[in-house]
């Protein structure tokens, strides 16, 4: 099966805002999960207000948690 170049370009893009949402994990955590609504946004927020570590963290998980989980 060959890709196109649609779908190399979307590749890209995806990996591209990957590394960048890690990154921005890293650096400011809340920031990183602020589309992931309020509560995520909240709890990464107070994680680091506690400490930097727990925030990292808890950004990390929430970003690797796809959108539509539904527990």
């Amino acid at each position: 099966m060959r890709m196109s170049s649609q779908d190399i370009t979307n590749l890209y893009l995806w990996a591209t805002m990957s590394l960048f949402r890690v990154l921005l994990a890293i650096l400011f955590p809340p920031l990183a999960v602020i589309d992931r609504g309020c509560g995520s946004f909240v709890i990464v927020f107070l994680l680091t207000l506690c400490a930097w570590v727990p925030g990292v963290i808890g950004a990390l998980i929430i970003l690797n948690r796809p959108f539509d989980y539904e527990p």
